[in-house]
């Protein structure tokens, strides 16, 4: 990278929100009811997709895959004078990611080539999301712009202008027999879009930024932000329900485990949100410094794994907080873990990767690694998996693809 690129540089985002007069942001959220502790019907991405920021509706961070104890490079792909903070998306044998120069690319799974395009002066800054049945992919800009793309080719289908940076990837979701693009922005709003044709079916204002992507279920959708709660919100009508103290601001998407709302936040606290209840089941302070905590926390099981900015990826009982295991790493982890199948018997594992460029497999049960690669340049994106593939993009402008060892 260098000095001339437009990005920004990677782990500066969340300052932003921080920086500034009324600086709190919101992460949207929908709960999924699926997901359960008990890790009986967690909500997953299919084996062949991987259509959003995390995966499942529920933001579970969990593929369907089985993908076996250890990895290995399929192919690589070097994009000039570039730069990815955005997660894949996956579906229909193509992975879609926009970079933080302007270009969103659609690439071929088998081999990383270009299938389409498309250039903008605003850079993208999160995940898109990609409904297969409607064929259209949609993803919002750092200049606020929503666009939906026909996924096949890249012909633009329509736009939807928010107030501010696109942050968040968008979810797609079937609502009232509609099926549906929810997508907040900095400008404090999170809109409900009918994916036809851009129209807006509803728009919920918080006091500030909205940064996170919205995950479905149950009917609601939750807010974890920079404003210090978390807000439960009617996924139907937008109209507002409880919203819950946080004592401080996060950057990152929930998790939901049963009733249970599971994240991180900038000031190092791990919360488990009671949704049902209206307040929180427990919650774990820092132990140290640098423990923020950027990245989202996927399901495996009875825990909850998540990175931290500690150089750390850490597992929680959801039931009751306390620590399963905490593995260090060489960077800060700011990328969100992504729990797979090692096995048929339903073995988990959790693939992480930090700044320092470290790709690793981890056992979901005690965190012992499986398996490691260095790719050279670090990560702030998060791993897609689908058809037997890990996808993920690095900050030096290489989107790396793995899969099981051969």
């Amino acid at each position: 990278m260098t000095p001339s690129h437009r990005h920004s540089r990677p782990g500066t985002a969340f300052e932003r929100c921080t920086a500034g007069l009324g600086a709190l942001a919101l992460a949207a959220i929908l709960l999924v009811g699926r997901a359960a502790a008990d890790d009986a019907g967690v909500d997953e991405a299919p084996t062949d997709a991987w259509p959003m920021f995390r995966g499942a509706l529920s933001g579970t961070g969990r593929s369907a895959a089985v993908l076996g104890a250890e990895l290995g490079e399929r192919w690589q792909r070097r994009l000039e004078k570039t730069a990815f903070d955005a997660t894949p998306v996956i579906a229909g044998g193509r992975v879609y990611v926009g970079d933080l120069d302007g270009t969103f690319h659609c690439l071929a799974l088998a081999d990383g080539s270009t299938v389409w395009t498309f250039a903008t002066d605003a850079g993208f800054p999160a995940a898109a999301a990609v409904d297969a049945e409607a064929g259209i992919v949609v993803v919002g800009d750092g200049a606020g712009i929503v666009r939906a793309f026909d996924a096949a080719d890249g012909t633009p289908r329509w736009t939807h202008e928010t107030g501010a940076e696109v942050s968040g990837g968008p979810t797609i979701v079937r609502v009232e027999g509609e099926t549906r693009v929810l997508v907040g922005s900095q400008d404090a709003t999170l809109s409900c879009l009918a994916i036809a044709d851009g129209q807006v079916r509803w728009t919920h204002t918080i006091g500030d930024q909205i940064r996170c992507s919205p995950t479905v279920a149950a009917g609601k959708v939750l807010l974890a932000g920079c404003d210090g709660r978390l807000h439960v919100i009617d996924a139907a009508t937008g109209e507002a329900g409880v919203s819950v103290p946080i004592d401080g601001p996060t950057g990152t998407t929930p998790a939901a485990a049963g009733s249970r709302a599971l994240f991180g936040s900038e000031g190092g606290v791990f919360w488990a949100i009671d949704v049902a209840a209206g307040m929180p089941a427990w919650k774990l302070e820092p132990q140290g410094a640098g423990q923020a905590y950027r990245s989202s926390a996927a399901v495996a099981g009875e825990v909850a794994i998540v990175g931290t900015r500690g150089r750390a990826v850490e597992a929680f009982a959801i039931a009751d907080g306390a620590r399963a295991w905490r593995q260090g790493t060489r960077g800060r982890v700011d990328a969100s873990p992504v729990v797979v199948h090692l096995d048929a018997a339903g073995s988990l594992g959790a693939i992480v990767a930090d700044s320092a460029g470290k790709v690793a497999l981890l056992r979901a049960t005690d965190g012992e690694k499986l398996w490691e690669f260095d790719a050279g340049g670090g990560f702030t994106a998060s791993p897609a998996v689908a058809e037997g593939c890990v996808v993920i993009p690095s900050v030096d402008g290489t989107v790396w693809c793995f899969g099981p060892a051969r």
